[in-house]
């Protein structure tokens, strides 16, 4: 079990759908033994809905998230992928470090979330005046889980860097061998977790 940061363990059952199961479609991926089809599937791990409410009204969007590494290593990995990307990966080299260097169980810390907000409408006036938010999660076609969090905004600092050179590390550096993207990033800092599948119908699982 990994602990979270307020001393209850984070379910064995979470972490394997959020980290396991998406690693184990990035392994694929990168053996080309992933369809199209199961690609779409599995990525639905990373794409909840993320629901707020503030001067925008309440609203949902969906947004692709990521996981952080623990605190008292996250210097270390961000020195790590800066260099990374300063090699100009293409997407087999970015797959292989991803495996190897971030995508390590031990090196995370799921007590947070991150994304960044491209579109910067609804969810940016919302999220960026501070509070809550909700997360909703569906893999068809039974599983579900929500989550309450405390969010974090970040213009110009650490996360904020780190948010967006992973988001161009898959998606732009292969293309254009640097990191462009110069979003906000939010940290979600998970308060309560739901087991919300069909054979659950809505179970507290942490804390």
């Amino acid at each position: 079990m990994v602990m979270g940061m307020v001393g209850k363990s984070i379910p064995d059952d979470w972490i394997d759908y959020i980290f396991r199961k998406r690693k184990e479609a990035i392994v694929l991926m990168s053996q080309g033994k992933l369809s199209a089809e199961k690609i779409y599937l599995e990525f639905t791990r990373t794409l909840p809905a993320i629901v707020s409410y503030g001067s925008a009204g309440l609203n949902a969007s969906i947004k692709m998230i990521g996981l952080l590494p623990k605190e008292e290593i996250f210097d270390e990995i961000y020195d790590k992928l800066t260099r990374f990307v300063e090699t100009k990966p293409n997407m087999k080299q970015v797959l292989e470090f991803l495996l190897s260097e971030m995508y390590v169980e031990e090196y995370l810390d799921f007590t947070k979330l991150f994304t960044l907000d491209l579109a910067k409408k609804n969810t940016w006036k919302n999220l960026g005046e501070g509070g809550e938010a909700v997360l909703i999660f569906f893999t068809p076609p039974t599983k579900s889980y929500m989550l309450r969090v405390d969010v974090s905004v970040h213009l110009d600092d650490k996360y904020f860097w780190y948010a967006n050179i992973m988001h161009d590390l898959f998606h732009v550096v292969p293309k254009k061998g640097k990191v462009v993207s110069r979003y906000p990033a939010y940290i979600f800092h998970i308060k309560e977790i739901w087991d919300k599948s069909a054979d659950k119908f809505g179970v507290r699982i942490y804390p």
